[in-house]
């Protein structure tokens, strides 16, 4: 049977930056230049713009679930692995 290796670390130290990176994306909130404009097209480039903010909104969410989701399967994998070198 082949060994699996955990470098618990290096994966800590990724999920590090993972996390750092979610934190640093962001969206520029556009200036209302729009004004007392009411043209269709400005309408619902502003519609669609917040549509964008809100996807990246969730995707954050999303991610950084996923990241503290890996980082437990990550610690119980390196217990699990001390556990077992105890025996």
């Amino acid at each position: 049977m082949g060994q699996i290796k955990l470098n618990y670390q290096t994966v800590m130290n990724q999920l590090d930056e993972v996390s750092q990176a979610v934190e640093a994306l962001t969206m520029k909130k556009a200036a209302d230049k729009a004004g007392e404009n009411s043209l269709e097209f400005v309408t619902k480039w502003t519609a669609r713009e917040a549509e964008v903010n809100e996807m990246v909104s969730s995707f954050k969410e999303a991610l950084t679930k996923n990241v503290q989701d890996t980082r437990s399967n990550v610690k119980t994998l390196k217990e699990q692995d001390e556990a077992i070198a105890a025996k």
